[in-house]
């Protein structure tokens, strides 16, 4: 059995949503003359401005706001859960849309004497809603992970699977 078919739509998916994305930015972008050019600028930095309010962050371990962040960690307590290498194919008003990779420990026997396992993932981030204490900005509250590839590992002496689908609730304090 193959993954293949289904890796190369969900990378097809991928591509045209961020081919998509630029196409609607570069329909919106006006075409500028000398005479109006100022009076453009402030209304584009203004316009630029309240779009950038609009598009909802993620909320890192420092709890510092991101978009299109490289890499995420899940588990702020130990950092024993992260996403890294990530490539966003779109960052929109109501989902964002990338690839990288899940690394975790396994804690077995314990998780200092665990051991890590990375494999290929898709994320969906979801769930936009208003961050606490953060006036006109918004978060994401819900990450889905899609493993694309295999999804076994071994861990003292066992085989275990990893589900192919994973939503985890995202904190506006940071990590899931």
């Amino acid at each position: 059995m193959t993954t293949q078919p289904i890796r190369g739509r969900t990378r097809a998916a991928l591509a045209l949503c961020g081919i998509a994305a630029l196409a609607a930015a570069a329909c919106a972008a006006p075409a500028l003359n000398a005479a109006t050019r100022s009076q453009q600028s402030a209304a584009a930095t203004a316009t630029a401005t309240v779009a950038a309010a609009g598009v909802p962050v993620v909320v890192d371990c420092a709890m510092h706001a991101r978009t299109r962040p490289g890499q995420f960690v899940l588990a702020c307590a130990d950092g024993a859960a992260y996403l890294a290498g990530l490539h966003w194919a779109s960052w929109g008003s109501s989902a964002a849309f990338g690839n990288g990779t899940s690394t975790f420990n396994d804690c077995v026997p314990s998780c200092v004497a665990g051991h890590g396992h990375s494999f290929p993932a898709l994320v969906a981030l979801w769930g936009a809603e208003p961050r606490p204490g953060h006036a006109g900005e918004r978060y994401f509250t819900r990450m889905t992970i899609i493993y694309t590839g295999n999804r076994a590992y071994n861990a003292g002496g066992k085989l275990y699977h990893l589900p192919q689908t994973v939503t985890e609730p995202l904190s506006p304090a940071g990590g899931a």
